[in-house]
């Protein structure tokens, strides 16, 4: 019986794990889409997708520490962009969304629903009054639904994809004017560049009348911004973050082992 048991457990383990690491992109029309990064070349008509296993409502989880594209899943899409992508300027950007309104909008709540995007300005001007922040969210939407299908998203649990710029996975589908979406906040940067995360939430509005969005910058609980910065070795990596790293057991156990050798040395000089 109790060999049944580990046997069902080790079974049930074994399928969570295959699920987790089937899974595709979140799109923002789930209510909790993932954060993605998108690289663009518009010499080399080249583009790059990332899922960073980092979902909207989580967001504090891509502050801390690192990720390195150049290695694990993300490497043969880094590597095959960067081959094509030789001439030119290669610009990046971030983005997430979340909306519940599948249908399209009517009446609305402020705040129900936002998407994060990289920016060093919190200028919406470029935002126009056509185009609804959910709109932003579905044509992103469309842009990662696509990727789904290409590179190893659909075969690991954080994958990469590469594609033509211009096709429905290019991410010139959307940033095509440097904006989220086409009609975001202004949003790209060279390697080596700092951009600081803005979160755009949705403005009250009735069947009649709307309001515009508003966004404010990420920050930590100092009031420093978050800002990334991508490497042209394929690092990003994440400022304005105070939180300490917890250790891993191990070497928690070899610090504690090491106060107390300390402990035991000044014990004795006192003696």
């Amino acid at each position: 019986m109790k060999f049944q048991l580990k046997a069902m457990v080790a079974a049930l383990a074994f399928s969570a794990v295959s699920m987790s690491a089937q899974a595709a992109i979140d799109l923002g029309s789930t209510g909790n889409g993932s954060f993605v990064l998108s690289l663009w070349n518009q010499a080399s008509g080249t583009s790059a997708t990332f899922d960073l296993g980092v979902n909207y409502s989580s967001f504090s989880d891509l502050t801390s520490g690192s990720i390195n594209l150049a290695a694990g899943n993300y490497a043969s899409a880094w590597n095959t962009f960067n081959a094509a992508s030789t001439t030119g300027t290669t610009l990046w950007s971030i983005f997430a969304g979340d909306v519940g309104l599948l249908g399209g909008e009517t009446a609305r709540t402020a705040g129900a629903y936002g998407f994060y995007t990289t920016s060093n300005s919190l200028n919406l001007d470029t935002l126009p009054a056509t185009q609804s922040v959910f709109n932003v969210i579905k044509n992103m939407d469309t842009y990662i639904g696509a990727n789904n299908n290409l590179g190893n998203h659909n075969s690991v649990a954080n994958g990469a994809s590469t594609a033509s710029l211009n096709e429905a996975a290019g991410a010139g589908s959307v940033y095509g004017t440097g904006a989220a979406g086409g009609a975001g906040p202004a949003s790209g940067a060279a390697f080596g560049s700092s951009q600081q995360i803005v979160h755009v939430l949705n403005g009250a509005a009735t069947r009649t009348e709307s309001l515009p969005p508003t966004a404010s910058f990420a920050a930590n609980a100092t009031g420093a911004n978050y800002t990334f910065t991508l490497s042209s070795a394929g690092l990003l990596s994440v400022g304005g973050n105070v939180t300490t790293p917890v250790p891993e057991a191990d070497s928690y156990a070899m610090l504690l082992a090491g106060l107390g050798v300390i402990g035991l040395v000044a014990r004795r000089r006192k003696a």
